[in-house]
């Protein structure tokens, strides 16, 4: 399966934020880290309940984890994203499982990947519309100044994978 590139569209609030979460994982317990359920309901003041948590793994077992997981469900695909808009909860290079989802189906708190023009952005639904659904990255000082709707929708984010360096040690 190939993986293409998505981007997080970021104007980032913090500079130190990747170490930052790297030191909360190391210094946190394990399952708060490592596994790939919903996050909490919101996330910098974004409700995000249907986003799913990333799991740290080697990069190898990211990448055939993530690939495993797109061949069983109908028309998935695997992404790399690359940017901060998503901190805390993707860092850049976290590997998206993204499944199609029909648009009449989003929800508030989403994390869906969308063409705008020639990029693939991965970020988070905030508000219906009119004309479609308003998104924003969570690490983003406002909300993106485009919509999401039915001819630029590529799907939801269904689980996020996070490679990471060495082996993967969870500390009591």
């Amino acid at each position: 399966m190939s993986v293409k590139h998505v981007r997080f569209v970021a104007r980032p609030r913090h500079q130190f934020a990747p170490l930052f979460i790297a030191i909360l994982c190391l210094l946190g317990p394990a399952e708060v880290c490592a596994k790939s359920e919903a996050v909490e309901s919101y996330v910098a003041g974004n409700y995000v309940k249907g986003t799913p948590r990333a799991e740290l793994r080697t990069r190898s077992e990211a990448i055939k984890l993530a690939s495993r997981m797109a061949a069983t469900l109908p028309g998935a695909f695997v992404l790399h994203g690359k940017g901060n808009s998503m901190l805390p909860i993707y860092t850049s290079g976290t590997l998206l499982v993204v499944t199609p989802v029909p648009f009449t189906q989003l929800s508030r708190g989403m994390s869906v990947v969308f063409r705008k023009g020639n990029h693939t952005v991965a970020h988070v639904l905030v508000a219906k519309t009119k004309d479609g659904w308003r998104t924003t990255g969570l690490n983003n000082r406002r909300q993106d100044y485009l919509t999401v709707n039915e001819t630029n929708i590529l799907g939801k984010i269904v689980a996020a994978f996070t490679p990471i360096e060495g082996q993967v040690v969870a500390m009591h």
